[in-house]
C-alpha cells in the first residue's frame, strides 16, 4: 500500500472528519422532520456553498464536457438515494448503532470491486464479510428496528453503487465542478418530490420552513462540500478495496465518539452488531498484513 502517508491518505481522513461532523449536525437538525422537506433545505444551502467554494478556489476552469456531466448527474441521482435513506436511518436508530450497521456498506463495496472491477480477494474475506454483514441483517430479522436497519442497508447500497460509478467519470475530468453538479442534481430531485407531495405534507413543509437555522445549515453545507471534494478525490485515486480498509479503520473511533457525544446506552443486540462487525474488520485487515 504505497499510498500510505501520502496526499491521498490525508484527503481520505479529511473527508471522513468533515462528513462525521456534518452527520452529527444532520441528525440533530433533521429529527422529527419530513425527510424530503429537510433535504430540500439542507441541499439548497449545500449547493450554494459548493458553488461559491468552487468559484473561489478553482474559478471556472476545467468544467466537464457534456457526456461527463451527464454521467456525474446520473451517479448523483443514485447517491441521492443513499443520502435519503441515511437521514431516515439516523432518525430511526441510535447514531452509534447506525455507524456499526454501515459496515455492510464496506462489504457491498468490496464485493462490487471483486465482481466487476477485477480486484483481488482472499478466502478469509468470506467469514469477514459474513461478520461485517451480520449486525445489519440480524437487526432487520430479529428486532422491531426493521425500518432503521433496512434504511441502512438501502443507503449503503445506493451510496456504494453511486460512488463506484462516479469514480469512472471523475477519472476523465477534475473534481472541481463534480460537487456542485452532484448537489444541484440532488436538490432538483428533492424539489420535485416535495412539490409533487406538497398537498399531503403541507404541514411538514411549513414546519421545516419555520425552524431553519441559517448558520447551522450553512455550516453543514461547508462541511459537506469540503468532504465531497476530498471524497471524490479519494474515489478517483484510491482502489475501492483500499478505501474499504480505510473506512473500516475509523469504526472504533467514531463508535466511541458517538457514544460519548449522544450519551447513548446500547442494547444487547446493538452491542452484538458492533462486536461482530468489528471482528469482521479485524479479520479483514489482519489477513492482509
Amino acid at each position: 500500500m504505497q499510498f500510505l502517508f501520502t496526499q491521498e491518505l490525508l484527503f481520505f481522513y479529511l473527508n471522513a472528519g468533515f462528513f462525521y461532523v456534518a452527520d452529527i449536525l444532520q441528525k440533530t437538525t433533521s429529527e422529527k422532520r419530513w425527510t424530503w422537506a429537510y433535504l430540500t433545505i439542507r441541499t439548497a444551502y449545500t449547493f450554494v456553498i459548493a458553488i461559491l467554494l468552487t468559484i473561489f478556489l478553482f474559478g471556472f476552469k476545467e468544467f466537464p464536457d457534456l457526456t461527463t456531466t451527464l454521467q456525474i448527474v446520473g451517479c448523483s441521482v443514485v447517491c441521492g438515494g443513499g443520502l435519503f435513506f441515511y437521514i431516515r436511518a439516523v432518525n430511526q436508530l441510535k447514531f452509534s448503532n447506525v455507524g456499526s450497521l454501515y459496515l455492510i456498506g464496506n462489504v457491498l463495496q468490496h464485493l462490487i470491486g471483486i465482481l466487476f472491477l477485477n480486484e483481488s480477494y482472499l478466502l478469509s474475506d468470506i467469514p469477514a464479510f459474513i461478520l461485517m454483514s451480520f449486525g445489519c441483517i440480524y437487526q432487520i430479522i430479529r428486532t422491531p428496528s426493521f425500518k432503521g436497519a433496512g434504511a441502512v442497508l438501502l443507503s449503503s447500497l445506493f451510496w456504494t453503487i453511486g460512488y463506484i460509478l462516479l469514480s469512472f467519470p471523475l477519472k476523465k475530468t477534475s473534481v472541481y465542478w463534480s460537487v456542485p453538479l452532484m448537489e444541484a442534481t440532488i436538490l432538483a430531485v428533492c424539489i420535485a418530490v416535495t412539490f409533487l407531495s406538497r398537498k399531503n405534507h403541507a404541514n411538514d413543509i411549513k414546519l421545516i420552513n419555520k425552524e431553519i437555522h441559517p448558520l447551522r445549515f450553512a455550516f453543514i453545507g461547508l462541511l459537506v462540500s469540503l468532504g465531497s471534494y476530498f471524497n471524490n478525490m479519494s474515489f478517483r485515486d484510491i482502489p475501492v478495496s483500499v478505501i474499504s480498509i480505510l473506512q473500516l479503520s475509523l469504526v472504533p473511533i467514531t463508535f466511541i465518539l458517538s457514544l460519548r457525544i449522544f450519551k447513548e446506552r446500547l442494547t444487547k443486540v446493538e452491542w452484538i452488531s458492533f462486536a461482530t462487525g468489528f471482528s469482521g474488520f479485524a479479520l479483514f485487515v489482519l489477513s492482509r498484513i
